[in-house]
């Protein structure tokens, strides 16, 4: 077994996230929304007491944001000692991909604005795009969320 990834839901395409990265899975909860943060970013949640931007794969993947949100989780990774949480359409299920399944993203598909993309897997004839966390935000948005919350920080 190479990896183990959560597989989930974003429009009608599926997407993972290797479990590794991942710290809970929550139902949909309070957000409070960041006056001027980046665009893809929903605002902030309190998960057991950590403050965590959420971040919309919708907004990011170019997609409206849908109303029938009943099926929405948030899936809240950690990378590089931060936390972020993504908000998705449908958890699907956890999959096990052997390294023969995976491969590297093409080079066609390889640019900034897609440094999200970590890898591709075969599941059972259909591609599945593998994320990277560390890889969601574009240019400076993730120093912009940082400084967000260092002001809550300050101010609390």
């Amino acid at each position: 077994m190479a990896e183990r990834d959560i597989i989930f839901l974003v429009g009608k395409e599926e997407y993972g996230l290797d479990v590794t990265f991942v710290t809970a899975i929550e139902p949909m909860m309070d957000i409070v929304p960041v006056p001027n943060a980046p665009a893809c970013v929903l605002g902030l949640m309190n998960l057991r007491g950590e403050v965590i931007p959420v971040y919309s794969l919708r907004k990011r993947f170019g997609m409206e944001e849908q109303s029938d949100v009943t099926k929405n989780k948030l899936i809240v990774a950690r990378y590089d000692g931060k936390s972020i949480a993504f908000k998705v359409d449908e958890v699907m299920e956890m999959q096990d991909f052997e390294d023969s399944a995976i491969s590297d993203t093409p080079i066609i598909a390889k640019s900034a604005r897609t440094a999200y993309v970590r890898a591709v897997a075969n599941k059972q004839g259909k591609l599945v795009l593998l994320l990277n966390p560390a890889g969601m935000y574009e240019g400076d948005e993730e120093a912009q969320m940082e400084e967000v919350l260092k002001n809550l920080e300050k101010s609390e």
